[in-house]
């Protein structure tokens, strides 16, 4: 039987996926895009809003449409109702000038949070330093299901 505390698990899980030098967009890690795009914007923060509704929009749809179905694949395997999440987000913000503090948040509707936390070194993406990953098949975080 499926417990709501399992939610733990599941952030653990999504957020290890997220910050894996596997996590893949257009080729490239995906952290130190969203590095780049921090420093280059005003904002000081991305948030993915994985359950609920959307908090702000976001210029990396393709992460989000990815991390919503994950978090989908994760509760149906462990057999949870989608309704026990109220609210999930994932939230990149800047640390420093190479780090990212990432963390995932969600809210059941019984009013419980669980949260998985990491810092993590980032450099910004950069293509005249960085390989782009020429392989089609494997853990790319970012090409769908």
């Amino acid at each position: 039987m499926a417990r709501r505390k399992e939610l733990q698990g599941i952030c653990n899980d999504l957020l290890d996926s997220f910050i894996s030098r596997y996590n893949d967009l257009d080729g490239y890690w995906a952290l130190g895009k969203f590095q780049t795009y921090l420093q280059s914007s005003a904002g000081q923060k991305l948030t993915f809003s994985l359950a609920g509704t959307a908090t702000e929009k976001s210029p990396f749809t393709q992460t989000q449409l990815y991390y919503r179905q994950a978090l989908c694949r994760h509760l149906a395997i462990r057999k949870m109702q989608s309704s026990w999440v109220g609210k999930a987000n994932l939230c990149v913000r800047k640390h420093s000038r190479t780090k990212l503090k990432c963390t995932l948040r969600a809210t059941t509707g019984l009013g419980r949070e669980f949260t998985a936390t990491a810092c993590v070194f980032a450099r910004p993406h950069d293509p005249q330093m960085e390989l782009r990953s020429g392989v089609k098949h494997g853990p790319s975080r970012q090409k769908g299901l």
